[in-house]
């Protein structure tokens, strides 16, 4: 898994939400190396709520009341993007402040090595019984059985706005807008003086053991967002409307968790494993691509997608943020790195 120090680096940032790029020096960040995550029980043997919702009397409060945060995030300048997917996890603390522990995957558009042949990781799941069995890739790193790439643990508080301020080793900060319904919370990125150009998060008192079942999955209709940026490209902001998640079958099978639709303009499967906790895989394509004519996905692999499940208070499916890491040749139109939230 490489040296026990990761350092993680941003040339440029910008003041999230907005569009005035504000150039800053270089940021490191040190992070600490994460064990093997451990395999999750099934969902059907985890309860949604594993830990107290709220904070020790006296303390700071859990962020929107909730400890546990599904997040993506997106940063970088022109041909040097990367996209980010991680767990927080938030312990209340005396003081004023309380601690934050960061588990997660990253992905770099200008450092990656090889093509999408070893940038496109099968997951060992394929769509068997429904319309073509196809094997399901995803980026590297995010394949079953690896864990999360990275562990690091930081502060957080609230600043006068009663935003979330969380401050990681070396006194580099996140700034989150905190929205709290009854169920689910959300945090929006603020800014950061580590490149973040994008970032979303939910938080609940769910496990992060907890998982839906395809079956939850095909019953949602998911609209979205993507901010994508491929090589010689500046990010793009897409919004999705129901991204055809209903017109997926669920396969047949003894797992049933693959989800996979076909028709003459987009092929797209999806993943949702049991004993992964929030983990998912999603790969799509546009029809007529790399020149293939099977029914599965051409050579290049398409878009793959590492996707954590977005599950409120009570266990229910809300949707996904993911991480797009579609690595290939650093040419133009290639290296495609994107952030993106499906709900």
């Amino acid at each position: 898994m490489g040296t026990a120090v990761t350092l993680v680096y941003s040339s440029a940032g910008t003041h999230a939400g907005t569009a005035r790029p504000r150039v800053q020096a270089l940021a490191a960040l040190a992070l600490v190396r994460a064990t093997p995550a451990a395999a999750s029980p099934a969902a059907t043997a985890v309860p949604a709520a594993a830990a107290p919702a709220t904070a020790v009397p006296g303390s700071t409060p859990l962020p929107g009341g909730r400890p546990r945060y599904v997040i993506s995030m997106v940063g970088g300048s022109l041909n040097a993007y990367w996209v980010r997917l991680a767990e927080y996890t938030f312990v209340s603390g005396p003081h004023g402040s309380g601690t934050v522990t960061q588990s997660y995957w990253i992905w770099y558009q200008s450092s990656f090595d090889g093509t999408a042949k070893n940038n496109k990781i099968r997951t060992g799941y394929r769509t068997s019984g429904c319309a073509a069995a196809c094997d399901v890739r995803t980026p590297r790193g995010f394949q079953p059985g690896k864990g999360p790439m990275s562990r690091v643990v930081g502060r957080y508080s609230f600043d006068r706005h009663r935003r979330l301020v969380v401050e990681w080793p070396g006194r580099h900060t996140e700034v989150w807008t905190v929205r709290t319904a009854a169920k689910l919370s959300r945090i929006t990125l603020h800014h950061t003086d580590l490149g973040g150009l994008y970032g979303d998060g939910y938080g609940s008192t769910a496990s992060f053991a907890f998982s839906a079942t395809a079956q939850q999955v095909a019953r949602t209709d998911l609209n979205g967002v993507e901010r994508s940026a491929s090589f010689g490209r500046s990010i793009r902001v897409s919004r999705w409307r129901e991204i055809a998640i209903r017109r997926m079958r669920v396969c047949s099978g003894r797992r049933a968790t693959c989800l996979f639709h076909t028709d003459r303009t987009w092929r797209s499967a999806m993943v949702v494993p049991t004993g992964l906790g929030r983990q998912a895989f999603w790969q799509h394509q546009k029809q007529g691509v790399d020149g293939e004519r099977g029914s599965c996905f051409g050579r290049y692999g398409g878009h793959t997608v590492a996707m954590l499940q977005i599950i409120d208070d009570t266990g229910r499916f809300v949707g996904f943020v993911g991480a797009e890491a579609s690595l290939n040749l650093r040419v133009r139109d290639n290296a495609v790195v994107a952030q993106l939230v499906l709900t």
